[in-house]
């Protein structure tokens, strides 16, 4: 009974370890899955202490610049990589939407901005892909800047930089890359669907910021979908080894996706008031509803982090409760042997003068006094008296 007592004090020893070392193991881990996030968004380098024009993402791929031409009968499209035709082609009397992906040249797109007339400092802004969201309202041309994501094949959020510049008869779109964000819009011009051809270049621009609000929301909605699913694993007390990290994960997704759109909170009360009259009175109201889309989208995000804690809290709990019960365990099994190690231990002793151990029944009589204490334990234990 000493060995056994012994073996299950070694055992709790052990399991206990065990159980630090992985906690300890899978904080490393989720502290170099932070570390790499923040290593890779650390790569904000344009300043005002120099002329160059550096491009701080990392999509290395080619610029590819489309236009697409277009009134209420006519539309025309122009695909080309160098901008100097671009002047050339763009008509006036007509909407006018070149979008550009790729921002890896950095000296064309310097070029397209100085021929719309940007200042040095929001050229810059195109081309930092980290760079907060904003808009601002220039007297002849409304400049914004915000992110857009996308799951990778992986399931790791993946953040693009987006730019749109809007005048009173162009619409100019900068994109990291390809990805076919805008191409219903493209088709929605090409059929003249609800009449698209016959609206003003500002419900071009209200449909470009949509798109990208639609982005967030099918986002949001995957995220909310990924929370349920981990929420009835806490529900039903069997999570995944790896629910800590996921955890961690969506956290930190919520985070990139909380300061990429409420920055545009307070911006968007420049658009709402029309300081340069470019947004005509009859296209208001799609921007007052997209205001009521941004600000869903930051109290769907806020409820998200709700969520996240709650889940957090819940798992804590029940690991908390797990403990618990394998100590209740290990206390039972111990407090059922602490009165039997007593018993041995008496007749242990082995004074010559004892009795007991020149008596014939002596064994049986140990045996049967531990057997009671163990009964009697048993039925305390069932609440039988």
């Amino acid at each position: 009974i000493k060995f056994l007592i012994f073996y299950l004090n070694i055992y709790l020893f052990i399991f206990l370890f065990i159980n630090f070392v992985d906690k300890t193991h899978k904080k490393e881990i989720m502290h170099k899955q932070a570390s790499n996030l923040r290593k890779k968004h650390r790569h904000i380098k344009n300043n005002l202490l120099t002329d160059e024009y550096i491009y701080t993402g990392d999509r290395k791929g080619e610029m590819h610049i489309y236009l697409t031409q277009y009134d209420a009968d006519n539309y025309i499209q122009h695909s080309f990589t160098s901008p100097e035709k671009l002047p050339a082609l763009i008509q006036n009397g007509k909407k006018n939407w070149i979008h550009i992906s790729g921002l890896s040249d950095t000296h064309t797109v310097a070029l397209i901005g100085k021929t719309l007339g940007l200042h040095f400092t929001d050229i810059q802004d195109i081309l930092t892909s980290q760079h907060i969201a904003k808009i601002e309202t220039y007297e002849d041309k409304t400049f914004l800047i915000l992110n857009t994501f996308y799951y990778s094949e992986n399931k790791e959020l993946q953040q693009e930089h987006i730019c749109i510049i809007m005048g009173k008869e162009y619409v100019f779109s900068f994109q990291e890359s390809d990805l076919p964000l805008f191409d219903n819009i493209e088709k929605a011009i090409t059929q003249n669907t609800a009449r698209v051809r016959n609206r003003p270049t500002d419900y071009l621009f209200c449909l470009l910021i949509n798109n990208v609000f639609s982005n967030y929301l099918d986002i949001i909605a995957t995220l909310e979908d990924v929370l349920g699913t981990m929420e009835d694993e806490i529900i039903t007390g069997n999570p995944r080894d790896d629910f800590g990290n996921r955890i961690q994960a969506n956290r930190r997704d919520y985070l990139q996706l909380k300061k990429s759109i409420l920055p545009l909170k307070d911006d968007f009360n420049k658009l709402i008031h029309n300081e340069n009259k470019l947004i005509c009175d009859e296209d208001m109201i799609y921007f007052n509803d997209l205001e009521d889309r941004m600000l869903f989208i930051i109290q769907s995000i806020e409820i998200c982090r709700e969520t996240q804690a709650s889940l957090l809290d819940l798992y804590f709990s029940n690991n908390d409760l797990k403990m618990n019960e394998i100590m209740k365990r290990l206390t039972v099994v111990t407090t059922i042997f602490i009165p039997l190690t007593f018993v041995v231990g008496v007749w242990g002793m082995n004074f010559k003068s004892m009795p007991e151990l020149e008596w014939q029944y002596g064994y049986l009589m140990a045996w049967g006094l531990m057997g009671i204490i163990g009964v009697w334990w048993y039925i305390k234990k069932q609440h039988w008296y």
